[in-house]
């Protein structure tokens, strides 16, 4: 699938990618740069017993409309090729399939699509705990109405092909129980993926210990595994915090981007208001995949406390430092610090270490 945006930053993205090309000795009309922005957790309403509350994320969109979630940050996420989020619920408008065994079941109507589309965003990953609370016919509605409203999607088999000036790139989604059913498997699905046309291969892992702001074993492991088995780029959630970045032959992993337009609590813990805007900037030239380029740009879920206003919005001077500084906690080696207008811009991955 081909998808195009209007890129306001076109003169800031052409300056990087000529001093990227100058430090490689390429012409810049040799390669194709495709930007890609990733941001975390969005439920998209609410648990089935929240409906007719007051304070819920499903009264605020009544009352502010579609295009509220995504207002203050629509800025940052026009910018780019594609804005991928983690859909961490089901659209479907009946509560057909509940699964009441689980302790929250998390549900928007289908006219929710509008707010995606509204906040330019693209394509979700649906590999996560919350895609199946309302089972398979919830499963299969999310994707219908995805499908209808033009957003592309992923999960476990189901990957999304994103193409731009004949540079092709797949996504693949998971949970963390389906990667581990999965992962003897993985290493011949993507090979298959780079003989059908894939110049790159990006995982969306969904793992971790909800709440603890440092990535455990597990979380390195899969992660480290994708990139074994070919991915160039994994991007995790589900901790409900921004955690660390790891740099691992050459690719890098993004543990956890923290909650971002997030229905699933009216009152988040003080941990959960850091968030961050991924937007990671991937060269191509004739022979296939160059480098990686990471900026985070700051981002807190709410502009109230400690209710939930359900409006992520871009943080500035020492709030947004902050951000970084936590995410710096868990990353082992010294990130690039927070500037005003740029975001952090984080140093150049090749796809191979320059001599």
């Amino acid at each position: 699938m081909r998808l195009n945006k209007r890129n306001i930053t076109r003169s800031v993205c052409v300056a990087l990618l000529a001093m990227a090309l100058c430090l490689i000795g390429l012409p810049a009309s040799a390669q194709t740069v495709i930007t890609l922005s990733f941001v975390g957790d969005c439920t998209l309403g609410g648990d089935e017993s929240w409906m007719h509350m007051r304070h819920t994320f499903m009264r605020t969109v009544a009352e502010q409309g579609m295009a509220y979630p995504f207002a203050k940050v629509r800025h940052l996420l026009e910018a780019d090729d594609l804005t991928v989020a983690n859909l961490e619920g089901v659209l479907q408008d009946t509560s057909a399939g509940r699964q009441r065994d689980r302790r929250y079941n998390f549900r928007g109507p289908t006219a929710y699509t509008q707010i995606l589309t509204l906040g330019s965003v693209e394509a979700v990953n649906l590999g996560n705990n919350h895609s199946g609370d309302f089972g398979k016919q919830g499963l299969l509605s999310t994707k219908a109405a995805l499908t209808a409203a033009g957003i592309g999607f992923f999960i476990d088999e189901d990957v999304f092909l994103f193409e731009k000036d004949g540079v092709q790139i797949a996504l693949m989604g998971f949970l963390a129980r389906s990667y581990i059913a999965q992962k003897d498997t993985l290493p011949e699905t993507i090979a298959r993926l780079r003989a059908e046309g894939c110049q790159a291969v990006i995982v969306s892992l969904h793992a971790g210990r909800q709440y603890v702001s440092q990535h455990n074993s597990q979380q390195t492991e899969l992660a480290r595994h994708a990139i074994d088995s070919g991915a160039d780029l994994v991007v995790g959630h589900h901790p409900h915090v921004v955690q660390g970045i790891e740099l691992y032959k050459q690719r890098l992993i993004l543990y956890s981007l923290g909650n971002f337009a997030y229905g699933g609590n009216r009152q988040p813990r003080t941990i959960e208001f850091p968030s961050v805007i991924a937007q990671v900037a991937m060269a191509f030239d004739e022979g296939g995949y160059v480098s990686q380029t990471l900026t985070l740009h700051p981002v807190h879920i709410s502009g109230t406390r400690p209710r939930n206003n359900y409006q992520p919005h871009p943080v500035l001077g020492a709030e947004a430092q902050a951000v970084i500084d936590q995410i710096q906690g868990d990353t082992p080696f010294p990130l690039n610090p927070f500037v005003e207008g740029l975001g952090a811009a984080q140093q150049t991955v090749y796809a191979y270490p320059k001599e």
